[in-house]
């Protein structure tokens, strides 16, 4: 509100000055005009009517030097758009996020007219607003205020305001998404516990009491690791953490490896590392927070052996090119069709919700692990086909923040 409240009185200064300097001009074009119809009572041409014309020059020269021109480098310098106009609806001034409406097309083109709307209802001394939705890819979603301009009483001009507030509301829904995901996520523990509770209350079977046992420490386990993964996520999102240190890559994929080798090996799937034969990737170091580190390649582990069947097997391949390493989490799992593939980095999204409720999964370890990478500087991508298996490639930096070519590194080959 402050930052409206400022560039509204900063406008409206430089209307002031502009309609004085209007003032100005017209008195003297007609003290000029009047000084050549007295030409011919002995007033010589080109004496104190060329004198009148260059103090005019000098004084529109001088106000483009100071309050008008600094007024509009302040205004370039805003995220907001702001378009001004006099009281006859003429456009004085447009910043520079407001320029490209006013010759663009199709989507601002609409902005355009909203703002001439806007522009319209000011200068009645109406304040209104609209708000302008314009389909992407990607989707905008702009607000546009036109305000009056107003000296004692008299409306001396208008301004409009043009916001973009698609990041905004962008946050907005992922707040919403994410508040719903989480009560819906603990509700279902939650209720099975709270009915196999009943249901055990009064059992004397001893096989049924066993089986009712097992069954809510496994629901009591899935709400821990959903709390985890929360609490997990939520330190992850505030930053790269304050223990940074050289973490060997190589060392760091041992001690994944040695952790899910348990479950692998439960599950039936082979799990093992392999290393880029034509690159030196023994003394591979990258600065960062060994445990966001370890968190982000687990959950990629994780992953691959979860949706692996018996028999398949699970790789993780390290590479280091050009002042980067990636670390690709390789199986022959069932795959991610194509139309999910834009998503899995969402949190509690599941490509399939039946098969996550069997493994356990929260539905928080891809987005756990695009958050680690971003902390690092790096980033994480994705390669799968339906029935033949997924790649997950993690890219960090070493000691540059050149790109990986993941094709490169793997030669396209799985």
């Amino acid at each position: 509100m402050w930052l409206a409240t400022t560039l509204i009185l900063g406008v409206a200064l430089v209307l002031i000055v502009v309609a004085d300097r209007r003032q100005e001009a017209r008195y003297l074009d007609r003290a000029a005009a009047a000084l050549r119809a007295a030409g011919d009572d002995g007033v010589r041409p080109n004496t104190l009517d060329g004198a009148l014309d260059r103090l005019e020059r000098a004084t529109v020269v001088n106000d483009e030097d100071l309050t008008p021109r600094r007024a509009m480098a302040a205004l370039d310098q805003m995220s907001t758009g702001a378009v001004l106009a006099d009281e006859t609806g003429e456009i004085i001034m447009r910043n520079r996020v407001a320029a490209p409406f006013a010759t663009g097309r199709h989507g601002d083109a609409l902005v355009e007219a909203e703002i001439q709307a806007r522009l319209g209802d000011a200068l009645r001394g109406e304040v209104t607003d609209a708000e302008l939705r314009l389909h992407g890819p990607p989707e905008r979603v702009l607000f546009i205020v036109g305000s009056p301009l107003v000296i004692d009483g008299e409306v001396i001009g208008a301004i409009v305001r043009i916001d973009d507030v698609s990041e905004e509301q962008r946050l907005d829904a992922m707040r919403r998404d994410f508040v719903a995901n989480v009560s819906h996520e603990l509700r279902t523990p939650v209720g099975a516990l709270s009915l196999l509770a009943e249901t055990l209350d009064g059992e004397e079977d001893p096989a049924v009491v066993a089986n009712f046992l097992g069954r809510i420490h496994g629901e009591t386990h899935r709400l821990n690791r959903l709390i985890d993964d929360l609490l997990d996520l939520s330190r992850i999102e505030a930053g790269a953490g304050d223990h940074l240190e050289e973490v060997s890559v190589v060392a760091l994929i041992d001690e994944v490896i040695s952790t899910m080798r348990g479950p692998a090996e439960r599950a039936g799937v082979t799990l093992g590392a392999d290393q880029d034969a034509n690159a030196d990737v023994a003394d591979v170091d990258v600065i960062g927070d060994r445990a966001q580190l370890f968190s982000a390649l687990s959950n990629l582990v994780d992953n691959a052996i979860k949706y692996s069947a018996d028999g398949d097997a699970v790789h993780v391949r390290l590479a280091a090119h050009g002042g980067d390493c990636a670390i690709a989490v390789v199986d022959e799992g069932v795959g991610i069709p194509q139309r999910d593939l834009n998503r899995i980095f969402e949190r509690f999204y599941r490509v399939d919700k039946a098969r996550s409720s069997e493994t356990g999964g929260t539905g928080l370890g891809l987005s756990i692990v695009r958050h680690v990478a971003a902390n690092h500087g790096g980033r994480v991508e994705v390669v799968s086909q339906e029935g033949i298996g997924s790649t997950f490639t993690l890219i960090l930096p070493t000691r540059a923040t050149s790109e990986v070519d993941v094709e490169a590194v793997w030669g396209g080959a799985r």
